[in-house]
């Protein structure tokens, strides 16, 4: 279990204690203040390190950074059921959240009463729903929450599709397909699409997170390109399985917290080969993921992996891959590299503008995350 997966846990844990003591005593019990300490600090803690927390209900799952929260057992069960009398199906915690606005959001929590909670400057409330409409005195949700939800279903779905590869199992490519359809029939243009990504990820679930971030990414790139119909939706094929070559490359390098040796990097890099050998053999598969499968490491000026000739131009596509690949990768915490602040991501891109990327796609890329 991760660091954060502790912290998260211990996040739900304090706020059933605190429910719990505040039904128990007065409100200003030592007891209950103590508890609400316990809460604030843990809560300060994940929060001097994210922007904000959202921690949403989704069947009987605690979902957090895109994935269900282990190991929660009872005091889960007690968490949702809290949330649950409110009618509060999505809790977000935004920075420098002030210790008396906790306060007063744990006694509402505790009230006895059905009434519904309102939103405050730094909790935001919600549900995640896909029909039916809100309470009207619960705070609508962000818009990108059934996205979200959509994007932690279809990380469980990659995931089933990747290990069948490694596990040299024909895998159901019709689950891509689906995974592609549904997000193109959902996105909204006028959702920026890094609201639909979460900049922190762990070592243990980043690669499938991160693929996914890429496809996502990259179908929302393509459709502000122009590309529609069934080419949009070659190209979220091709991005959801252009890192498939990985499923063929030893565990221990994938997953090192360091630096790889000059070996290691020279087995990492086979897998845009393997990536592609394996694709071929496959069919119903657009010959399109083949290509980027292959290609997406090239760089723009014919250098990067695998070398094939010097005058090679990779496919549009490819090169729109390595754009959003890098970018998610630059913002995401990896086991060898913390992840950079989003000044910091532009900044590189632009350097690279030229000479690893298309200027051109650089210049759109840029211009739809910064819209």
């Amino acid at each position: 279990m991760s660091l954060i997966d502790h912290k998260i846990i211990s996040i739900i844990s304090e706020l059933v204690g605190a429910v719990t003591n505040m039904r128990l005593y007065s409100h200003k019990h030592p007891q209950v203040l103590y508890r609400i300490d316990c809460l604030f600090e843990v809560i300060s803690s994940v929060l001097g390190k994210v922007p904000d927390l959202t921690l949403f209900i989704l069947d009987d799952d605690i979902i957090a950074f895109d994935k269900p929260v282990p190991d929660t057992g009872l005091v889960g069960e007690s968490f949702i059921k809290i949330l649950s009398n409110k009618g509060i199906e999505r809790i977000t915690l935004l920075k420098n959240l002030p210790r008396l606005e906790l306060y007063k959001f744990i006694i509402e929590l505790a009230a006895s009463d059905k009434k519904s909670i309102e939103a405050t400057s730094h909790i935001k409330l919600g549900k995640v729903i896909i029909e039916g409409t809100l309470e009207q005195n619960i705070e609508p949700p962000d818009e990108t929450a059934e996205l979200i939800a959509f994007k932690y279903k279809a990380v469980e779905e990659l995931k089933k599709i990747y290990l069948e590869v490694q596990g040299n199992t024909i895998p159901n490519t019709d689950k891509a397909k689906q995974i592609v359809r549904d997000f193109i029939k959902m996105y909204d243009k006028s959702i920026s699409p890094l609201n639909i990504l979460d900049p922190v990820k762990y070592d243990d679930e980043y690669t499938y997170v991160h693929i996914t971030n890429v496809a996502l990414l990259t179908i929302c790139f393509a459709d502000y390109l122009g590309f529609s119909g069934k080419n949009l939706e070659d190209i979220g094929i091709a991005a959801l399985l252009h890192d498939v070559g990985k499923m063929f490359i030893p565990d221990g390098i994938l997953s090192k917290p360091g630096p790889l040796t000059v070996q290691e990097r020279a087995e990492m890099e086979k897998h845009t080969l393997k990536g592609a050998q394996y694709i071929g053999k496959q069919e119903n598969i657009p010959r399109l993921t083949m290509v980027s499968a292959l290609e997406h490491h090239i760089k723009y000026d014919g250098s990067g992996y695998p070398l094939i000739s010097k005058n090679w131009r990779p496919n549009i596509v490819s090169q729109i891959i390595s754009v959003t690949d890098v970018y998610d990768a630059l913002r995401s915490n990896r086991p060898y590299n913390e992840a950079m602040q989003h000044d910091q991501t532009v900044a590189i891109l632009k350097t690279g503008s030229g000479s690893d990327f298309n200027p051109v796609l650089i210049e759109n890329f840029l211009n739809m995350i910064e819209q």
